[in-house]
């Protein structure tokens, strides 16, 4: 039979044949899709139904293992902190001359005397090692050189004595070193109106460091006098944070390229004397300003009682 010929003989049959083909092909594609779907479904199900079931079957959080784990991360974790708060207690700055011994009335004039014996004794000490202070020095505190402190003042301004007092004598200590300017910054004054210091940070509510002030330094020295100033700062006794430092080069150009070379003296063996090249960097003094802020560390809870 010509399939071609019957086709055209029977129209209407044919069309109605290549649709059914067309639309069982389709349905079965449909079909494909569906099953294959409904496995991917069922594979998901499973898996989640077999994590469910072992969640279920686990011991409910936190166990007893898990809350042990726990409570020995803790105290690890507060038994160093208990170790580095103690560490800290090294760097508290003690009131200067142990001014709270003294006689409540008798203790601003007690600190005005201590101040100016200080203000002298670094003066002497500058003189000595040819080191040079502003006219003006007097430790930052130039308020206190005619005028005696109010008392709920003396606790920090004690303090604040111990560390400047420390501050001044290591930058002369500096020989031929030049302080331009040494002066406490606005704001570190001690108000009198009550207190009204905030912590600057806490651990379980307990005050970790107080900031008891900052200083300004200008000063003018030598390189290797401002290494040794560096690296003694940093070995402080007290807890000092160098919070801005600039330093610039007193020579503001560098020696010429076609400057004269430096003749060394004539060698022991007659030769002739060797060209040394000039040195380009090295030997210029440096101005330096310094920003200085002073920390100290409040006595712990048994301590304070200890202390009482």
């Amino acid at each position: 039979m010509n399939i071609k010929s019957w086709i055209l003989e029977n129209k209407t049959a044919s069309t109605l044949l290549i649709v059914f083909i067309l639309f069982t092909a389709g349905l079965g594609y449909l079909a494909w899709t569906a099953w294959d779907d409904y496995a991917v479904a069922t594979g998901e199900y499973t898996t989640k139904a077999k994590e469910l079931d072992a969640l279920s079957h686990n011991a409910i959080f936190p166990s007893a293992s898990n809350l042990k784990k726990l409570l020995q991360t803790l105290g690890q974790d507060q038994a160093n902190l208990d170790n580095l708060k103690t560490a800290l207690q090294a760097y508290r700055i003690p009131s200067f001359g142990e001014i709270e011994k003294i006689k409540p009335q008798d203790q601003p004039q007690y600190f005005q005397d201590a101040l100016r014996a200080q203000v002298t004794a670094t003066k002497s000490l500058a003189s000595s090692l040819g080191s040079t202070l502003p006219p003006t020095f007097y430790l930052g505190m130039d308020e206190y050189e005619n005028r005696l402190p109010q008392p709920d003042q003396l606790p920090i301004l004690s303090r604040q004595l111990t560390a400047l007092s420390w501050i001044a004598k290591t930058l002369v200590s500096q020989k031929g070193i030049i302080v331009a300017d040494f002066a406490r910054l606005a704001g570190d004054s001690p108000k009198s109106s009550g207190a009204q210091k905030k912590p600057a940070t806490s651990v379980a509510d307990s005050t970790v460091f107080d900031s008891i002030g900052s200083t300004r330094v200008a000063l003018r020295c030598g390189q290797g006098a401002f290494r040794e100033l560096i690296n003694t700062l940093s070995s402080a006794p007290y807890f000092l944070v160098i919070e801005d430092i600039k330093v610039q080069n007193s020579v503001g150009e560098p020696p010429r390229r076609d400057a004269t070379p430096a003749v060394s003296e004539q060698t022991s063996d007659g030769s002739s004397p060797i060209q040394r090249l000039p040195i380009v960097v090295g030997r210029e003094s440096l101005n330096i300003l310094l920003k200085i802020r002073t920390l100290d560390f409040p006595a712990m809870k048994g301590q304070t009682e200890m202390s009482k």
